[in-house]
């Protein structure tokens, strides 16, 4: 990676790193273990399932279970179209258990090559249902994801940026507008010829009604296969 690159990478970890709003009053510590598989089944279709199981220092009675299969279909060679369901349980401490629900459309674009790396866009509605309480929540998540190599292994270098809006209120608890940011920054570690590891920090800031805004600091460490 050139000067350039590196003095632009840095600009990027740092925007990744702290959110742009105010600072939130509670935070928490967290730690994600996930997973993400993907590959094509039958010409153009493609398959996908990733999950991951999430443990707070405080908050939770037990970890957060989330598990996501989707089917895709590769409609240009930069564009894929993809629908599917999303399952999430949780138990926060002095509350009833949560199921939720979620009906998934997404759109993946590699944007292509961008300061010697490359960009990826993920554009993912999101219809959301919690056992036991009434509406439908409607959410829209904006992902971009840059990597660019570090190493003659195929060490990636990675920023990531995932803002979450949702379009209406809900009595299930959902409101309207800004809900959550996304930052990560961190590495790509080649382990198999078709399998990697996302490692490094997460910063979730988190809008909420009510009660002060809150900021995780998050450890992540997801495994990828592609076949």
């Amino acid at each position: 990676m050139t000067g350039s690159h590196v003095l632009s990478a840095a600009a990027l970890a740092l925007l990744a790193a702290f959110p742009s709003v105010a600072a939130a009053q509670e935070q928490d510590g967290e730690a994600w273990a996930s997973f993400w598989v993907q590959g094509p089944l039958a010409g153009k279709l493609l398959g996908s399932v990733d999950g991951s199981l999430r443990v707070s220092d405080r908050g939770t009675d037990a970890p957060t279970i989330l598990i996501r299969p989707l089917v895709g279909v590769q409609a240009t060679r930069t564009l894929s179209l993809w629908g599917g369901y999303t399952y999430v349980a949780s138990n926060p401490s002095g509350r009833p258990a949560v199921r939720e629900h979620r009906a998934v459309q997404q759109a993946m674009w590699n944007v292509g090559k961008v300061a010697g790396g490359n960009l990826v866009s993920r554009t993912r509605l999101e219809q959301r249902w919690v056992e036991g309480r009434a509406g439908t929540g409607h959410r829209l998540r904006q992902m971009l994801r840059y990597t660019t190599p570090i190493d003659r292994r195929n060490t990636q270098f990675v920023l990531s940026s995932e803002t979450f809006v949702a379009f209406n209120s809900t009595p299930f608890g959902q409101a309207a507008g800004f809900d959550q940011v996304r930052n990560f920054v961190g590495l790509n570690l080649p382990i198999a010829p078709k399998l990697t590891a996302d490692v490094g920090y997460m910063n979730r800031y988190i809008r909420r009604r009510g009660a002060e805004d809150r900021m995780d600091h998050i450890l992540p460490v997801t495994l990828v296969a592609r076949f």
